[in-house]
């Protein structure tokens, strides 16, 4: 058994240990002195807290998330339930010590906007270097590689937005949940955005009049893209033309202008926007299947 493969690399603890600082940085800073729900098994350690303040919350935190650790066990291997629980362990351990912080806004609407924000960049940042959140960003992650139709933020919205029902009940206080649930749509909206937008690229369709090799070599020697090439038939004029599809990045796009514009200048190209891309060149962030599938 490969001891270093389970245990997994400095690179992923490292990101384990900034995601789970941002997610109590947002819990200690923003909503818990606002008494506003994070969702997740922090909030519902929030609750919990509430009733029996002899248990801190990020005890709770971790006793509650047991039974996720025992599913996570049988669906993504050992590898990432270890994860999980030293990722619930850290939380749990920064929740506390940074309790002593003071909640920098009164303002609940702009504390639920920048603890929402944060909450759902730390996610992502646990997505992105391919380990586990913990409480319900480790539940989402399970049930989205079940029913895959649904988005990992849709997910955490559902999860979380059972946990603000059970602290409006705890508390009865209704502007709170609706405070609380819009901490959590903030964050599923801003997860959702980062999992889709940041591996965001451009496609284009470049219908050509001159060899389309001499093209396709000047685009793979400046900017180091493959082509792929299309025969194409104008139905206006009845021309049998070349169209070379092209995927770059973001940062390629006037690089790609002006290779079109130098080598062919009656080229008809089209840009697309594409919100992401898998393969050769791209690195994609695939939420829906099971990571010990990937380690397979």
């Amino acid at each position: 058994m490969n001891l270093k493969k389970i245990l997994g690399t400095p690179r992923e603890y490292g990101y384990l240990l900034i995601g789970n600082l941002g997610f109590a940085l947002a819990f200690d800073l923003f909503l818990a002195g606002n008494e506003l729900s994070s969702g997740g098994f922090s909030g519902l350690g929030l609750v919990v807290n509430h009733f029996m303040p002899f248990f801190s919350v990020g005890a709770i935190v971790f006793f509650v998330s047991v039974p996720i650790f025992i599913w996570s066990f049988f669906v993504e291997g050992i590898r990432y339930t270890l994860s999980a629980l030293v990722s619930t362990a850290a939380l749990s351990i920064m929740i506390d010590v940074l309790d002593f912080l003071p909640t920098l806004t009164d303002n609940r609407l702009l504390a639920a906007i920048c603890g929402g924000a944060l909450f759902g960049f730390s996610s992502y940042v646990m997505i992105r270097g391919r380990i586990s959140g913990s409480g319900t960003d480790l539940l989402a992650r399970l049930l989205v590689t079940r029913f895959r139709r649904m988005s990992l933020g849709s997910f955490l919205l559902i999860c979380d937005a059972v946990i603000v029902l059970f602290s409006v009940l705890a508390f009865g206080d209704i502007e709170t949940g609706i405070y609380s649930g819009f901490a959590i749509a903030v964050s599923a909206f801003i997860l959702d955005e980062l999992v889709r937008g940041l591996n965001r690229a451009f496609m284009f369709q470049i219908i050509t009049s001159v060899e389309p090799k001499e093209l396709a070599k000047v685009i793979d020697d400046e900017l180091g893209r493959g082509s792929t090439l299309v025969p194409s038939y104008g139905m206006y004029r009845g021309d049998r033309n070349n169209i070379l599809i092209v995927v770059v990045d973001k940062h390629q796009i006037y690089e790609m202008k002006d290779i079109i514009k130098k080598v062919d200048p009656k080229a008809f190209a089209i840009m697309i926007s594409v919100s992401e891309i898998i393969g050769e060149g791209f690195e994609g962030v695939d939420v829906t299947e099971p990571m010990r599938e990937k380690e397979n």
